[in-house]
């Protein structure tokens, strides 16, 4: 491994899927670096349960766009992350949710994709 600005996104990718969850996502990052089918979990399922569920449609499509970049950023080719520069305007940017649904029918396998 080679250590480069990508690494700061992986990095940052891994604090805030640790925020949203409220513990490291180890076992998430483990399946996504395997390719395996384990990633499939409910996102309502993922969030951290300390936290109330998101009161309204804005604040449940920003836990999905922060999720969907913070799996982005923990993409295993390094090639294929976002540069922080990306990340960030991402973040400032307020765009309409790619996904209109509930967060008990969204699975994060499909934010990977």
């Amino acid at each position: 491994m080679v250590v480069n600005e990508k690494c700061d996104v992986y990095s940052f990718g891994v604090v805030a899927l640790e925020t949203m969850c409220g513990s490291h996502p180890g076992e998430l990052i483990n399946s996504m670096e395997q390719q395996s089918g384990e990633n499939d979990i409910i996102l309502q399922d993922f969030i951290d349960k300390r936290l109330p569920p998101p009161a309204n449609i804005t604040v449940a499509s920003d836990v999905i766009r922060i999720v969907s970049i913070a799996i982005a950023c923990l993409n295993p080719n390094p090639k294929s992350r976002p540069w922080m520069k990306e990340v960030s305007q991402e973040l400032l940017v307020r765009k309409p949710p790619k996904i209109a649904r509930p967060l008990s029918t969204i699975s994060l396998l499909e934010l990977m994709n």
